[in-house]
């Protein structure tokens, strides 16, 4: 068996389940999970979800609790991607290949080529970029490289293998303690650690086919063109899979919902709007409207020791003030402090 695994939460399940809908398309081959950093909402078990749904709880990840309450929804569903893969093994001896995918990502092709490449390789990873020039969008996306990681953590293939597991076990140890979403400060959630994977473990391929993880960061080096209702970067690549990161589907007017220097606009790039298009249309028919409404449900089941323990509000102020002026950070955090103060007396 192989497994295609992504994770969210359940206000990214339209996405999810987008995605699902792509794989089985493409490669029918493969059993795709959801894995839910959330509890299941009424809205998912109403629509007769066709993929298994694996709650991050069902795992009994030591120190989970922890996990939930020092790290935001982004982090803690990053945190949890090596433990949900280690899970896919563990419980099936039958499953050969593990391969981990965002959820905001459309794969356009087969998957019959990541199979051929898995079974030469432990780990398969993408570069967020292959090529250079001096441009200024270039240079700019090498910056961010420097700061978020060289690999593009949306895909990572793994093969069960010895060396896998070993990998997975250092993976899991340095996202359980160490997965916080801080850039330029030597934490990237899980990706910034994958820039040492190729160094501490054999069998890592790099896998710098232009029709893999195309995404706004790498535009620069590639265009898209149809034939035969099929999609193709550069001429003769075809797309494998596009991850549509920061894409809002419900007002599809720009490549990036926020703006950011460097990004190509629609006009500027009119070979990628059918693709964007379509993505839209099914993410929508999927339900985003509703899905995306869904609050966060794990906060609400913190354990009371760890909801009253002050960890959780002390990294809630910590991101608040990084969002305000300076001189109102400083009388936030004194006010931060001396109501903290106030609570230990």
């Amino acid at each position: 068996m192989n497994v295609v695994l992504t994770i969210c939460s359940s206000n990214y399940l339209a996405h999810a389940l987008t995605l699902g809908d792509s794989v089985r398309e493409q490669g029918p081959d493969f059993h795709f999970v959801i894995g839910l950093v959330d509890r299941i909402p009424a809205e998912l078990d109403a629509r007769r979800c066709p993929y298994e749904v694996i709650p991050v709880e069902s795992l009994n990840i030591p120190g989970f609790w922890d996990m939930a309450e020092k790290y935001d929804i982004v982090e803690l569903n990053t945190a949890v991607k090596p433990f949900y893969m280690e899970h896919l093994y563990r419980r099936d001896a039958s499953v050969k290949t593990v391969t981990y995918i965002d959820p905001d990502i459309l794969v356009c092709s087969s998957l019959a080529p990541l199979l051929e490449k898995l079974s030469r390789c432990n780990l398969l990873l993408t570069p967020h970029n292959n090529t250079y020039d001096d441009s200024p969008a270039n240079i700019s996306f090498e910056l961010g490289a420097l700061n978020y990681g060289i690999y593009n953590l949306g895909f990572i293939g793994t093969a069960r293998s010895d060396e896998t597991f070993r990998f997975l076990k250092w993976w899991q140890k340095r996202l359980q303690q160490l997965c916080y979403y801080q850039p330029g400060s030597g934490f990237f959630v899980d990706q910034l650690w994958m820039s040492l994977a190729p160094h501490y473990f054999s069998g890592v391929g790099i896998e710098r086919d232009p029709g893999w993880n195309t995404a706004y960061w790498n535009l620069f080096e590639r265009r898209l063109s149809q034939r035969d209702g099929k999609f193709f970067v550069n001429g003769d690549h075809p797309l494998v899979f596009f991850h549509f990161s920061s894409f809002n589907v419900e007002n599809p007017t720009g490549i990036v919902k926020r703006n950011q220097m460097h990004v190509a606009t629609f006009a500027e790039r009119p070979d990628v709007k059918p693709l964007f298009d379509e993505y839209a249309r099914r993410v929508v028919a999927r339900e985003v409207a509703v899905f995306k409404k869904i609050p966060y449900s794990l906060r609400q089941h913190l354990p009371p020791e760890k909801f009253l323990s002050g960890r959780g509000i002390k990294r809630a102020v910590k991101r608040t003030l990084r969002s305000l002026p300076a001189g109102l950070q400083v009388k936030v955090f004194r006010l931060a402090q001396f109501t903290m103060n106030s609570f230990k007396k």
